[in-house]
């Protein structure tokens, strides 16, 4: 009897085993849902911050150089303005047998002085003062109002030469062209000389006799000073329209 007991014993486990053996290889051969490890989670995370890093720094390069340009088309702008500006007033200096003062230039240190004619409508001709000015990094054109009489004229020409501002001596209407400049110089030529910035001199060869009369202004060179070693000043060279 005891015999009989274990053998049928060992009949149902063995009958329990057969049954449960499915179910185990059925779970062994299912795949383990597995997750990231902390190290993998803060590898891809440094990641993504150099990535951003740098993306900023290409977004702030180029948001800097489109800064910079948009300032040096707006330098070049302003500066075509200046040196247009420049010309139109130098063609506009009158004949010399009309100058009432001379030589029509005048040299200060950071500016330069102009006598040029403004022709009304009906033809006539009055004369005003120009003058082109270096203003703590700005340059700008002063323009004065017609000069009433001869005597007027002469008299803040006078003063012009002795150094004093325009906008002191009589209204003015002001204009900016250039900024962040660091200086202004002007010279002129005459015929049968080389550049000057002395205006006596201007005068006294002015004064000359010669064959075809008085030398005749020929130009004027407006020159602009930038800021920076190696950056080259801007240059506007005038032909006065006088020829001998």
């Amino acid at each position: 009897m005891r015999f009989c007991a274990t053998s049928m014993a060992a009949q149902q486990e063995l009958r329990c085993r057969a049954r449960e053996a499915p179910l185990l290889a059925r779970v062994q051969r299912t795949p383990t849902l597995g997750g990231f490890t902390l190290l993998e989670v803060m590898v891809a995370l440094l990641l993504m911050a150099l990535m951003a890093i740098l993306s900023w720094r290409a977004l702030d390069s180029m948001v800097r150089t489109r800064e910079i340009l948009a300032h040096h088309d707006q330098q070049f702008d302003a500066a075509r303005q200046l040196f247009g500006q420049w010309d139109q007033d130098c063609r506009e200096l009158g004949p010399p047998d009309q100058w009432l003062a001379g030589v029509p230039v005048n040299f200060a240190p950071h500016r330069v002085d102009l006598i040029r004619q403004r022709k009304q409508a009906n033809g006539a001709a009055l004369w005003i003062f120009v003058s082109y000015r270096w203003n703590d990094g700005v340059i700008e054109r002063l323009e004065s109002t017609p000069q009433s009489t001869r005597q007027t004229l002469l008299q803040n020409w006078s003063k012009l030469q002795q150094g004093q501002e325009p906008d002191s001596l009589f209204p003015a209407t002001q204009v900016s062209f250039m900024t962040e400049t660091t200086d202004l110089l002007a010279r002129a030529r005459m015929t049968g000389a080389d550049w000057s910035t002395d205006g006596a001199q201007l005068n006294a060869q002015w004064r000359l006799p010669n064959l075809r009369g008085n030398a005749l202004l020929l130009g004027l060179d407006l020159e602009v000073l930038l800021p920076g070693a190696d950056t080259l000043p801007l240059h506007k060279v005038c032909l006065t329209g006088q020829n001998g």
